[in-house]
């Protein structure tokens, strides 16, 4: 396919269509720094259109049958499947993902969203209760009506698919944002919706900065509640935004995640996971490890395979199947990364691997940064405090398993976490004293559908995947049916009625 000659569309009100004012936006190919295709740009009109036309279509949406919408989620799996030959390079131009992951990861775990979700979905209960013997009480799971649904760049289809999924098996019609920076893979989704005979206004797609057509959509007075994925700065911009209007916020925000190895873990395990986990998607990974705590005893060793395992990463061409690493998104990330690691080598700390830009013939001018690993002493460094969300991370040694866990919890994030042992005990009562929202035992960087994922503290507190995602698209509407022939007051012996 060829990006830069395909008309790219938005999709408001069940068609297919250009902006109101016909602009375009550059996609780069973060490998090469060549832009490989024009996208839309939307502006705030084409956010009002689509909240409308969402607000048109929202009573009646509510009102399909449960396993319609089921079946609508199915057929867009369907379809995502359909055509993977086409959309797993083109998630990898746009991102710049080595096509190993997006082949493997990505296309295939968008459908499995989507399916996961429409089976969930339709075991949705309510509850009843009975406090009073001549009443029934009973809770329903209302949708808010219209959402919208803000997603990430680092991977682009599948986090788009994970809100939309539950937003539409709960009933709410939504107006879909992908990042500027990659949004193809989105606006084939579009197409799929319509193709799928998604009723006109369900799902609405637009393309355009965050700075204007994010920020109408967050705004815009139909648009009941948001649910935002990104860094956290743009996480409080939105809140800031929404206070006024005491509109409700779902928010996956930044982290800076931590693995703490103790003295009797399994050593092969720890250096396969901490090596894959703290590189893949080139550290573009919000759950991605980049703080490593390892005990006195165990350190030197761990030191000297973390650093031989991480050289062996395959740095190039993320549509070569044989490359492990790719190219960061765009050339901004790549620069923050760069500042980072001049700052902690000004810090003094010891650059163990890396800390510098690949140089060849193909990856000369892309967005690209080795993988980088640094000996650390101070934890409060900004190497060890800032998400950084790049290939670059750092070591400290570590004397006992409580003074792993003080550092792990000494941080303004709370994502994920994990403890390395072979005393379980020690490692469950540990993570019990972790502030994050997931933490794991001898594994890191474990996410599936079936399970919920989110953060604490600075991380946001949504909950993607599971079936607790449902519960963000949903509100609990409290409904009192009276079994009394006469009702009950404070004041019935006080008034004669005649």
């Amino acid at each position: 396919m060829d990006y830069m000659d395909y008309h790219y569309r938005i999709l408001i009100d069940g068609k297919l269509c250009d902006p109101v004012k016909g602009g375009t936006m550059d996609v780069v190919n973060p490998a090469n720094g060549k832009v490989i295709a024009k996208a839309p740009r939307c502006t705030a009109e084409d956010v009002d259109l689509a909240a409308k036309a969402a607000q048109k279509a929202r009573k009646a949406w509510k009102n399909t049958y449960i396993g319609d919408r089921a079946n609508y989620l199915m057929k867009l799996a369907e379809l995502i499947r359909r055509d993977q030959d086409l959309l797993i390079p083109m998630e990898t131009a746009q991102y710049g993902g080595p096509i190993s992951k997006t082949s493997r990861f990505d296309i295939p775990s968008a459908a499995g969203e989507l399916e996961f979700m429409a089976g969930i979905g339709r075991a949705v209960t309510g509850t009843t209760i009975t406090a009073n013997p001549s009443a029934r009480g009973m809770t329903v799971l209302e949708p808010y009506g219209v959402v919208g649904l803000i997603t990430p760049w680092n991977f682009p289809l599948v986090t788009a698919v994970s809100k939309l999924g539950p937003a539409l098996i709960t009933g709410n019609c939504c107006i879909l944002k992908p990042a500027s920076c990659a949004p193809l893979t989105v606006l084939k989704l579009a197409e799929y919706c319509v193709e799928a005979g998604i009723p006109e206004g369900v799902v609405n797609i637009v393309t355009g900065p965050g700075s204007e057509v994010g920020e109408a959509i967050v705004t815009h007075p139909l648009v009941r509640k948001t649910n935002f994925t990104g860094d956290s700065r743009v996480g409080k911009r939105i809140m800031e935004l929404s206070a006024p209007m005491v509109k409700p916020v779902a928010s996956e925000l930044g982290g800076k995640n931590a693995m703490i190895v103790l003295d009797d873990a399994e050593i092969d395990a720890v250096v396969e996971t901490a090596t894959y986990s703290a590189f893949f998607n080139s550290g573009q990974n919000c759950g991605s490890p980049s703080r490593f705590y390892v005990q006195e005893g165990i350190y030197d060793e761990f030191i000297r395979r973390f650093v031989a395992a991480a050289s062996k990463i395959t740095v190039g061409d993320p549509m070569k199947p044989e490359t492990m690493m790719g190219p960061l998104a765009y050339m901004a990330c790549r620069d923050t990364a760069e500042k980072y690691i001049a700052s902690a080598k000004a810090a003094g700390f010891r650059c163990l691997l890396g800390g510098e830009r690949p140089n060849t013939p193909e990856t000369k001018d892309g967005a690209y940064v080795m993988p980088t690993i640094f000996e650390v002493t101070d934890n409060k460094h900004e190497l060890m405090q800032d998400e950084i969300f790049a290939p670059v991370v750092g070591v400290m040694k570590i004397k006992t398993p409580e003074e792993g866990v003080e550092l792990v919890n000494d941080s303004r994030y709370g994502l994920c976490a994990s403890v390395w042992t072979r005393d379980f005990r020690k490692g469950l009562l540990m993570i019990e004293d972790i502030e994050t929202g997931t933490a794991w035992i001898n594994q890191h960087l474990e996410i599936v559908p079936e399970t919920p994922w989110g953060g604490c503290k600075e991380s946001g507190w949504t909950k993607e995947n599971s079936v607790l995602a449902l519960s963000e698209y949903t509100y609990h509407h409290h409904i009192w049916v009276s079994l009394s022939e006469k009702p009950h007051t404070f004041w019935e012996s006080m008034i004669s009625l005649d």
